[in-house]
């Protein structure tokens, strides 16, 4: 390659043309950045110096498959890690948003194949907190996406990693560093309860989403099914479920949000509604807990808000699923607006069902 301007010009070819044949051919020329470990050191001049975000994104992206694919030396993935904070935090909020993403999808990928290989790689999620104390609502967007995609990242086996080793880092990034994560989603979802920008919101909730879907136990359960059974979470989250705030903010979230913030907060309250009986401190904390999620959902039944979007009408439905599947009646019976609560939820299922009638009969 000659000169810059005419590898920003075929990264454009690989990227944008609709000629098959010249994406090919672009593809055969720029594959050396991605298979040969000699074009690491470019990759980075590609980064610090080309004008357009294809360029850039080739870069990433290339690195992300050296990373992946070959066992480059520890020291040289310590130095792309620092180089990669670094680089989000100076010239990430100029970015377009695809090559933030690639690149924080690289700084994950390095984080879990370095996570057991030296607790510089564990320091990611301090430094992702150091951009929301930043004054840029862009470098806090950024923190809260290098989040959600390490909880990811850490979640799902990727290609390069055997699946013990996978299991070996999700195990430790659980102990070490997942908990800490979701706190920080619900100190952000405080703070930004009356924030105008509704991203940052979305990656906050979608951050506390991601926290509470994690594979504890390396089930490996389809977390999309309708029935994915309890919610093993671990024992050190005790006291943050027990405070009610917790559970009162995602109830918070749904009254004020539209979709598909209301929908988020219903999948977060579905996945709290079916956490563990062991979790609680006794038999009176699990009383408390179940009385304040019924209270929630009497209140919504009450008023309906959000129900006619189809998205949050099934979710809620899932959410009064999880009484019937991990609570006994003779605990419902027990809490004070059980009477209110069976008989909003009888009228609420008899219209459902009436309605369904008028839609298929």
């Amino acid at each position: 390659m000659e000169s810059l301007a005419q590898l920003e010009a075929m990264c454009e070819r690989l990227y944008n043309s609709q000629d098959s044949s010249e994406r090919a051919m672009a593809e055969n020329t720029l594959r050396c950045f991605s298979v040969n470990a000699e074009y690491i050191p470019q990759c980075q001049y590609i980064l610090d110096n080309a004008l357009t975000p294809y360029a850039l994104m080739l870069a990433s992206s290339s690195l992300l498959k050296q990373v992946t694919e070959h066992s480059l030396p520890l020291q040289l993935r310590l130095d792309i890690r620092n180089y990669l904070i670094n680089y989000l935090a100076t010239r990430g909020p100029e970015l377009q948003h695809f090559v933030i993403q690639s690149l924080i999808q690289l700084l994950c990928r390095l984080t879990k194949f370095g996570w057991l290989h030296d607790d510089k790689f564990r320091d990611v999620v301090t430094e992702s907190m150091s951009f929301l104390t930043q004054a840029t609502p862009q470098h806090y967007a950024i923190g809260l996406k290098i989040l959600n995609q390490l909880v990811t990242e850490m979640n799902q086996p990727i290609p390069g990693l055997a699946p013990t080793q996978h299991r070996r880092v999700s195990y430790s990034f659980r102990d070490h560093a997942l908990l800490q994560i979701f706190q920080i989603s619900l100190s952000s979802l405080q703070q930004l309860k009356n924030d105008a920008s509704s991203r940052l919101q979305e990656l906050s909730l979608s951050l506390s989403l991601g926290c509470l879907c994690f594979d504890f136990v390396g089930a490996s359960i389809d977390e999309s099914s309708e029935d994915f059974g309890t919610v093993q979470i671990p024992s050190s989250w005790k006291s943050l479920l027990e405070d009610p705030s917790t559970l009162q903010l995602f109830f918070d979230y749904y009254a004020i949000s539209p979709l598909p913030l209301s929908k988020e907060a219903l999948e977060c309250l579905v996945r709290l509604a079916s956490v563990r009986r062991s979790l609680f401190t006794n038999d009176a904390s699990r009383v408390k807990f179940l009385a304040h999620l019924m209270m929630g959902t009497k209140e919504i039944l009450q008023s309906g808000q959000g129900l006619a979007q189809h998205e949050n009408y099934h979710e809620f439905c899932r959410l009064l699923g999880r009484f019937r599947v991990n609570y006994q009646l003779s605990e419902l019976v027990n809490v004070d607006v059980y009477r209110d609560w069976i008989h909003l939820v009888a009228e609420f299922t008899l219209k459902s069902l009436q309605s369904w009638q008028v839609d298929f009969g």
